[in-house]
């Protein structure tokens, strides 16, 4: 007898997770008839080159609880790469699986053939846009502006963090030539940055409440009550103070031997690094950047190097990371495996078709990882991926006096 099955794979953050989530795994389900939902998610650290507020394994149970049928693990070269890189990689895995029907992203817009006409121009620009592109930059134009100018008819749409990713999502779908269809789910409630307080709450916002209200258990337990779902803002509660809030300013300590051990020339070859930023980063370090990690970043920041750029330079110097992300010419290599970080029994049949459909290794015991990956940049993605958890461990471990169970002996959670 065959099963048809629709899936729907959907790519998050969760820092930390919270309404918006929860509704966004309601309408995927409603649009598209889904009836499972597969999440890949971004692991100890997040695209912004922060760790996140909250640890995997805790992110992934809440999604668990939430409507997640299937949580898999972003590597981290992937997962704390630019947007296009951070696109490929979760598109690449939910592409792999050979089992996805459709892809969810919350948009600012449900314009997908809006969305589809800018990412077909962005993958094979014709001479107009790459003309009138050229003159925005040699204008003084930022490459966002300057694409926005080049693209006047969709301007609109190139507005906003989410928007934006949605476009990288459907131009990874098309350089993989996947079967998989975008949809668009309009986020509802605050902005990606408003840190006011709702019942749908920008994560934004919710680390923020957590930062200012932890000598106030009692008023941080009736904030989150109000923007987290009630199935998981329990063990969020649990957490606080435990193994959360971990953030930007637990790095710094961890910087120290990094640029202790390595040289400028060998800097510069990581991830988001090149000789001339290598050289910033060291000469700040070594100068007035004090012990705030944010103040050692906006000591190095220009026009030109973002914020979030250089904090994911940072955390790349500390991994000693190089770009796994590309191959030598610049070009966007597929995620190459799939580690589950937890499933629902419920979801058997589902995980059983994955198997046998998938066409990357699918990770459930971490120990078993060089008898599934065969190949050199498989296995140092996936060492690199160990390391960044461990990395995020020791944070816990020094700010709360909790270690937590190695990466290395942590089975899937099954709910």
């Amino acid at each position: 007898m065959i099963i048809c099955m629709k899936t729907v794979g959907i790519i998050a953050e969760f820092n930390p997770f919270h309404n918006g989530h929860k509704y966004l795994f309601e309408q995927a389900r409603i649009k598209t008839g889904a009836d499972h939902v597969v999440v890949v998610m971004s692991g100890s650290f997040v695209q912004r080159g922060e760790p996140a507020v909250t640890c995997r394994t805790d992110r992934a149970l809440a999604a668990l609880k939430c409507g997640a049928d299937l949580v898999l693990e972003l590597p981290v070269s992937y997962a704390t790469a630019s947007a296009e890189a951070f696109a490929y990689g979760g598109i690449s895995i939910l592409n792999s699986l050979g089992a996805v029907d459709h892809v969810c992203f919350g948009t600012e817009s449900d314009d997908v053939d809006g969305f589809r006409e800018i990412a077909l121009t962005l993958v094979n620009p014709t001479p107009e846009y790459d003309s009138m592109l050229r003159q925005g930059l040699k204008s003084g134009l930022s490459y966002p502006a300057a694409r926005a100018a080049a693209l006047p008819e969709h301007a609109s749409l190139l507005d906003g963090s989410n928007n934006v990713l949605a476009i990288e999502y459907i131009k990874a779908m098309i350089r993989l030539d996947s079967r998989m269809d975008p949809v668009a789910i309009p986020r509802i409630g605050m902005n990606y940055n408003d840190e006011a307080i709702s019942e749908h709450a920008s994560a934004a916002g919710i680390r923020a409440a957590i930062s200012q209200n932890l000598d106030s258990p009692d008023s941080l337990r009736d904030v989150l009550g109000v923007c987290v779902p009630a199935d998981c803002h329990e063990s969020l509660m649990n957490s606080i103070g435990r193994t959360c809030p971990v953030t930007l300013s637990d790095m710094l300590p961890y910087l120290d031997h990094a640029m202790l051990t390595m040289n400028v020339d060998q800097i510069s070859r990581l991830q988001d690094l090149n000789p001339d930023l290598a050289d910033r980063m060291t000469n700040a370090y070594y100068g007035s950047c004090g012990n705030d990690a944010a103040d050692y970043l906006k000591s190095m920041r220009t026009k030109e190097l973002t914020y979030s750029r250089l904090s994911r330079a940072m955390l790349h110097v500390m991994l000693n990371l190089r770009d796994l992300t590309r191959d030598d010419e610049g070009i966007l290599l597929p995620c190459p495996y799939a580690r589950i970080l937890g499933f629902k029994k419920e979801a058997r049949a589902l995980m059983h078709e994955l198997k046998s459909r998938s066409s990357i290794p699918l990770i459930s015991k971490p120990a078993d990882s060089g008898r599934n990956l065969t190949d050199e940049r498989s296995l140092e993605l996936f060492e690199a991926t160990i390391r960044a958890d461990r990395l995020y461990d020791a944070m816990i471990t020094r700010k709360f006096g909790f270690r937590p169970a190695d990466t290395m002996r942590v089975s899937p959670i099954i709910t």
